[in-house]
């Protein structure tokens, strides 16, 4: 059974989304997070490790923790479930996920001290330190590989319309009369320059993670060992390992500004997007445009829907993108 019409009549436009903003997704890139939190506390310090009794990961063994998430598959997540049923937690089953793992790594590697390094998973951290981080890591992936392309091929093919018919004379109307003469390129350039600021700004989004502890202080981490600078460590492990915005200061939870602000943007975005299909179909009433006869479309109303130069402008694909990625982060920061 489908949840939404996001995972029904508009899943071929939303499944390009599935590989960041997914259950799976999310829980594949929890282990990212652990793997990598594992490798700091091993091998960060300069290549030494900053836990006594520690050694330094060797290079296989660096490849068989990270093989742990490469290796996330349909039968990964059957196994990840089953570990949830019992634990009710869904961080403690990425925990209990990886430990299988690492009991397993001789059988990899010979000779490791991986199995008696399963206190390492998850140390000083809190729930959100993993979630935080791992929400926008998925985040970044989806709005940089799928949202920006799609909006950059609408603006390119909007530009390209706008140089096309720059020449191109027709009526504006002001309140709905005829008034003054413009061009078609004009008013598809309008549209160029009102996307173009929007996605401007969704590039320069910042997103922001911390790894601090279960109230923001490093208190278990100093704690357990108070000669090490977390902060800078927690500094290095989000700007550097992760490529994200370090946030310094935070309670348990990272406070979900950028969030807001993207998702904003986003939101901008899909106006300007829909303000262009509203302008599109009137061009089309107004006999600016024609509309081109596509087939029959199930479960709609006859006569035939009829596709218009909105296709050609590749929008429907977008538009759902933009709507799905909303709604999706939108439950994610709820």
């Amino acid at each position: 059974m489908l949840l939404s019409p996001l995972d029904g009549r508009y899943q071929s436009a939303t499944s390009p989304l599935v590989e960041y903003l997914s259950e799976p997704a999310l829980n594949r890139t929890r282990i990212h997070v652990e793997i990598e939190w594992m490798i700091e506390l091993a091998n960060g310090d300069g290549g030494n490790s900053v836990i006594p009794g520690v050694e330094p990961f060797t290079p296989e063994e660096i490849d068989y923790l990270r093989s742990i998430e490469a290796d996330f598959n349909d039968e990964s997540i059957a196994e990840l479930a089953s570990i949830e049923s019992v634990t009710h937690h869904d961080v403690k089953a990425i925990e209990y996920y990886i430990d299988r793992r690492l009991d397993a790594a001789p059988d990899v590697l010979g000779s490791t001290q991986l199995p008696r390094l399963k206190p390492l998973v998850h140390f000083a951290c809190t729930s959100e330190d993993i979630n935080n981080l791992s929400y926008a890591l998925c985040v970044k992936g989806a709005v940089e590989n799928i949202w920006l392309p799609a909006a950059h091929k609408l603006v390119d093919q909007l530009t390209a319309n706008a140089e096309q018919y720059r020449d191109l004379p027709m009526l504006s109307l002001t309140h709905g009369q005829p008034a003054t003469p413009s061009t078609l390129g004009k008013e598809m350039a309008v549209w160029v320059y009102r996307l173009s600021r929007q996605i401007r700004h969704v590039e320069a989004q910042e997103y922001l993670g911390k790894i601090n502890g279960a109230t923001g202080t490093f208190g278990a981490h100093t704690v357990a060992l108070p000669e090490v600078d977390w902060v800078s460590l927690s500094h290095r492990f989000v700007s550097q390992r992760l490529g994200l915005t370090w946030n310094p200061l935070t309670t348990q939870i990272e406070n979900h500004d950028w969030q807001a602000e993207l998702y904003s943007s986003i939101s901008h975005f899909n106006r300007i997007a829909h303000n262009l299909a509203q302008d599109v179909w009137m061009y089309i009433s107004r006999g600016v445009f024609a509309q081109v006869p596509c087939q029959r479309v199930q479960q709609a109303p006859p006569p035939c829907l009829t596709r218009s130069i909105l296709s050609a402008l590749k929008m429907p694909r977008l538009i759902w993108n933009c709507l799905a990625l909303y709604s999706i982060l939108s439950a994610q920061r709820s």
